[in-house]
């Protein structure tokens, strides 16, 4: 599926895989400029030279606090504007409460929705600017659907909330606010816990609670989120869209 982001911009955090590079490559093949935020720079720049638009490699640590300035700074100097923020970089963690540890916690939160909310504070009044938008990836298992993922499922629930206040504070700056919360989809992040449990074993078993009986691509969750970045959907705001394959819903 193709969108119409000519001229806008859009910058997006984890885009060296999964998602965020799907999202990614979806936003520059409708035409946008796109600025790479991610820790791998080899990986970055071998995206950004395949894109056919004007694009922009951040590689940065988002747990580290300078960050968040270096990202802002870089994008306004390159492009003079932001149209589109996509947060979908995160820390996740598969362990136990009762094996937590503060400083696991403490990562998963600062990453998960700390950072992401300070991108949007500081990009706010270019974002208003342009009328622009917010599009953060969360997860299921904010629903408590992600059994000992309790950092991370606090940290997207977190996300979702913050999202719908975000929507409600700058809808009168004409800035919408959506979130595209994904269930299984096969991406790298899930390897620890094939590495685990199993690869063959995690996929046929998991997959068991989807009522479409399989698990979603980067693609099919890039597809919504640059539905809500587009103007298409430009009467959506508020909303927590989730791309599980129905797996809620039982």
């Amino acid at each position: 599926m193709v969108f119409d982001f000519k001229g806008k911009t859009a910058v997006v955090t984890g885009a060296s895989r999964g998602i965020g590079e799907a999202t990614s490559r979806h936003l520059d093949a409708g035409g946008a400029n796109v600025v790479l935020v991610a820790r791998s720079k080899d990986k970055l720049n071998a995206i950004a030279s395949e894109l056919q638009n004007e694009s922009l490699v951040i590689d940065c640590d988002l747990s580290e606090d300078r960050t968040i300035d270096l990202i802002k700074s870089k994008t306004i100097e390159k492009f003079s504007k932001i149209d589109i923020l996509v947060n979908n970089a995160a820390v996740e963690r598969n362990e136990p409460a009762h094996r937590a540890t503060a400083a696991a916690i403490d990562e998963t939160l600062l990453v998960n929705l700390r950072q992401a909310f300070m991108l949007c504070s500081v990009f706010s009044k270019d974002l208003f600017a342009t009328k622009g938008n917010v599009v953060n990836v969360t997860s299921t298992a904010a629903a408590g659907a992600g059994g000992t993922q309790g950092a991370y499922a606090a940290s997207k629930g977190g996300l979702n909330t913050l999202t719908k206040n975000l929507s409600n504070e700058w809808a009168n700056k004409e800035v919408r606010a959506n979130a595209v919360a994904p269930g299984l989809v096969l991406t790298e992040m899930w390897e620890p816990t094939f590495e685990l449990l199993g690869e063959e074993n995690v996929m046929e078993n998991f997959v068991k609670r989807v009522p479409l009986g399989k698990w979603g691509t980067p693609e099919e969750i890039a597809n919504v989120i640059c539905f809500l970045a587009s103007d298409l959907a430009s009467y959506v705001t508020g909303q927590v869209v989730r791309v599980d394959g129905g797996m809620l819903n039982l």
